[in-house]
């Protein structure tokens, strides 16, 4: 009978341990959405104060300490919510250190802000509101390059002219997994599987990390369409948790799912094995030639 209590109290202590971690997580995911709010905030205050400074617009004063006191609750929510969310994630851990501490730094700004402005040091104030705006630039920075990668906010580099090869005997020559898989992989997998984030402890970005694998072990390993876990997780309905990619990511069209099933069926070979040594039959070339994804379509689609 005790042993049954002490059970009985294990599992109640584990449901409550997984239901704290389910509302860490659903929490969490609100920040993507609540921090833009303290950003427009910044940006609306600090319009508005330079409006303020001309002759015909004082009257913005009371507005600004409005904007002011609403941008206070909304910095530090988005903060919380945005620590939780790192807690759940696999991101870059530099990018995110100072993208968790800069975001945390500009919430206890807008503190000071309110505080300098209160005791009515307008100079000290005008100033620190520039100060902020320029921590918010580079936290923001940082928290796209979680997101999209760490050269998104930089020049478009000229996209090449590379095209995929035009002819059967041209297609067959080349390499499977580099000219037909990977192109697929980078542009709808690396951007929660690549260099910056890598969820589940997974990379998709080159062979050499997708044959090792994530915390569920190879997404390869035993290959198949129906045996590896990646044709598992392609193989859900879109709406599904562990569906890849995921619901609201832009989706592999048919022609694309067909050709990973068949090199997942045909042994999931990610060296330069040449596409004819793997026997494609006609009508799966054609899928192949549908399919195709160039590098450099791919690298820039995936940000």
């Amino acid at each position: 009978m005790q042993l049954s209590r002490r059970a009985s109290f294990a599992n109640s202590v584990g449901d409550i341990d997984a239901t704290i971690a389910n509302m860490i997580e659903f929490l969490g995911k609100f920040h993507p959405l609540l921090v833009h709010l303290p950003i427009g905030f910044l940006l609306l205050l600090a319009a508005l104060e330079w409006l303020a400074l001309r002759p015909g617009w004082k009257e913005l004063t009371t507005a600004n300490r409005i904007i002011l006191l609403l941008t206070i609750p909304a910095s530090l929510v988005s903060v919380i919510c945005g620590w939780l969310l790192a807690a759940n994630g696999d991101y870059a851990a530099n990018a995110l250190f100072w993208h968790r501490w800069l975001g945390t730094g500009v919430a206890a700004a807008t503190i000071a802000l309110w505080i300098i402005r209160q005791r009515g040091w307008m100079t000290a104030y005008r100033r620190s509101l520039v100060a902020t705006l320029l921590l918010l630039t580079v936290a923001s920075h940082f928290g796209g390059s979680l997101t999209h990668g760490s050269d998104y906010l930089t020049w478009p580099k000229p996209r090449s002219a590379e095209a995929s090869p035009r002819t059967e005997e041209q297609l067959l020559a080349q390499p499977a997994y580099g000219t037909v898989i990977q192109p697929i992989f980078d542009k709808y997998c690396i951007s929660c599987h690549g260099v910056d984030k890598s969820k589940g402890g997974l990379r998709m970005d080159n062979a050499a990390h997708l044959s090792k694998g994530g915390d569920s072990g190879s997404p390869l390993d035993p290959p198949g369409a129906e045996s590896s876990l990646l044709g598992k997780r392609l193989n859900l309905p879109e709406d599904h948790d562990d569906h890849m990619p995921p619901d609201g990511k832009p989706q592999l069209s048919a022609a694309q799912l067909t050709v990973i099933k068949w090199w997942l069926d045909a042994g999931a070979k990610t060296d330069a094995t040449p596409l004819n040594a793997l026997k494609p039959t006609s009508e799966i070339l054609r899928e192949i030639q549908s399919a195709m994804v160039t590098p450099s379509s791919a690298r820039a689609d995936a940000r």
